[in-house]
Formats: structure tokens, sequence, C-alpha cells
């Protein structure tokens, strides 16, 4: 591991380096690696990519009857979230702080995330205060998101592609989405930090100096509805309810698993599952750097990347203080 920043208990490799999509010149083995480490690997993207194919292969595919607004079905959509944020966020909550089965192996930060009582949290607890906005408005409202875009496909509003007719195109949207993503998160997160939005609607989560799986999906109502409004892409982008449901997931289930204060899941003296993201991290400890995703470079475009180093460190305060002058 190289510069070693004693700041933390543990962080990958510094400086942080953006995803090889964008480098140039080209580096073909760099960006294959990526891509087999995060696609094609124990990651939690593939976790997701077989929950999305379960779910729209197997337990409940767009069928006919979504073509109009019918409890069954739309509960039924609600319960299947509620049950994969619960084995996801619980779960990974559970192995890391309930069992702290690895106790601080690969641990970003190894300051406790509950502990004593403090009032800025609902029931003065952080995990009891991000599981009530995670279940009573995260799950509920990526559900809203998912039964308008079900409808959408149902009614043939949104074009529907099939694997045998566009096979290349229908994997390449897996990681095109996650690119997607990126770029949505990017300006609806710098909105977020507009000081009264902030102020009324982003501290909700920003509580969580440091984070846990359930921290992920602690947000305030308002910014459910904009996180989620990444689906709003398949009006234009023709695609198959795998490729939605992917989406949603990456997000309801993504937002735990990179929140989940790890890097990866360690069994027996070695990493089964990646599942943490050190550049976010960084970004709930200094707030002010790091908007998006490593996927998209916006941050090292416009001057807010922090890439872990001291340094970077430095540049984000000074600009903390130019901001808040």
């Amino acid at each position: 591991m190289s510069d070693r920043n004693t700041d933390w208990n543990y962080h990958p490799d510094l400086p942080l380096e953006p995803v090889p999509y964008w480098a140039w010149p080209p580096r073909p083995r760099a960006l294959a690696a990526w891509v087999l480490e995060n696609f094609l690997s124990a990651s939690d993207r593939v976790v997701y990519i077989l929950f999305a194919l379960a779910v729209g292969l197997w337990i409940q595919p767009v069928t006919p009857d979504q073509a109009s607004l019918q409890p069954g079905w739309i509960l039924a959509a609600l319960l299947r979230n509620y049950i994969a944020l619960l084995i996801v966020a619980g779960g990974l909550h559970i192995w890391f702080y309930g069992y702290d089965a690895q106790g601080n192996v690969l641990r970003f930060d190894q300051r406790p995330i509950t502990g004593r009582k403090n009032a800025l949290f609902k029931f003065s607890d952080q995990t009891k205060d991000n599981m009530f906005y995670a279940l009573a408005s995260g799950a509920p409202i990526a559900t809203l998101w998912e039964v308008a875009a079900r409808l959408g496909y149902a009614n043939d509003i949104l074009t529907t592609i099939s694997f045998s007719a566009h096979p290349i195109w229908f994997l390449a949207l897996f990681p095109i989405l996650t690119l997607w993503q990126g770029l949505h998160f990017y300006f609806v997160h710098r909105a977020l930090h507009h000081p009264p939005i902030y102020r009324h609607i982003h501290s909700v989560h920003h509580r969580n100096v440091n984070v846990g799986p359930w921290s992920g999906m602690s947000m305030h109502p308002v910014e459910h509805l904009l996180y989620f409004s990444s689906l709003l892409i398949f009006l234009v982008l023709p695609s198959h309810p795998l490729h939605m449901i992917f989406l949603l997931y990456w997000q309801l289930l993504g937002a735990p698993s990179g929140h989940s204060g790890y890097e990866a899941v360690w069994i027996k003296d070695k990493r089964r599952l990646f599942v943490g993201g050190f550049f976010h991290q960084l970004h709930h400890r200094y707030y002010e750097c790091n908007y998006g995703s490593p996927e998209i470079p916006f941050d090292k475009w416009f001057g807010t990347f922090h890439d872990g180093s001291d340094s970077a460190t430095k540049r984000t305060r000074a600009r903390k203080r130019e901001m808040h002058r």
C-alpha cells in the first residue's frame, strides 16, 4: 500500500485514480481489468445484476396486468424492496457492526457509528435514525419510481428491447447505466449542497459523518425523490425491465453497500465481496469534495476531487473556508 494516510484505519492505494474509462491516451488493459473486477467477479454490482435477473425474469417480471394500477402487484413490489433492503443493509450492518465479524480489517474509519446517545439523530441513535429514513421513505419512494416504470413498459410507453435482438447493447447497458447514474448523481448532489437546500434537506444524510450500511438510504424524502429520478432515463433510452430493476437496485442497495464503511467483506483471510467506496467516504468526512462517483470524473474536471492525500485535504479545507466566508 502506497502513500499511507494516518487519518484512516485503512484506505486503498493513494492517491485515488479515476476509473480508466476516461484515461487519455486510452488504457485498454486497465479498463478491461476494472470492468472484470467490478462486473465479472465478486462485487456488489454483480450481486445487484443477479438480483435484477431474479426479479425481472422470475420473481416479478413486467406483465400485462401491470398496465393499470392494482394493489396486488404494487404491494408485492414494495414488499420485495423492503426485503431486499433488509437483506443488504441489514445483513451488512449485522456482519460489520453487530457480530463485528472482521473487526477493523478493511475498515476505513474505526470510530464507532453508534454508542452514546446523540440528540442529533432521531431516537438519539444513529442506526435507528438511519433505518427510519431508509424504511419509511427510501423503499416506498424507490417503489413509486419502479411502479411508474413498470406502467411505462406494460403500456409500451417505454421502448423495450430484447437480448436476442440486441445482445451487445443489452449487455453494454449495465455498465452504461452506472455511468448515467454517476452523471445524474453528480448534478443532483451539487444542487443539494446549495446552502438553503443543504440546511433543510441534505443535512439529514450528512449527519452521518462516519457511515454505516443504513446511512446510505438515510435521506430526506425530497432527496429520495431526486435520487431515484435517474429512472427517467428510460423515457429516452431503449431498454429492458431488467435494466430498470438493476438501476433501481444499484441505487437502493448500492447506497448501503457503498456506505458500509468497509472496502470488502473479509472471510478466511481473503476479500470475498467488494462493497465499500472510499471515494464517497471522503465526501462524508470533508463534505465539499467528491460529489459524484469515480466513474464520471466531474470532480476532477471541476476541481472538487479528493484523492485521499494530505494535500487534497488541505485544498478541500481551504475551499470550504472560501465557500463559507
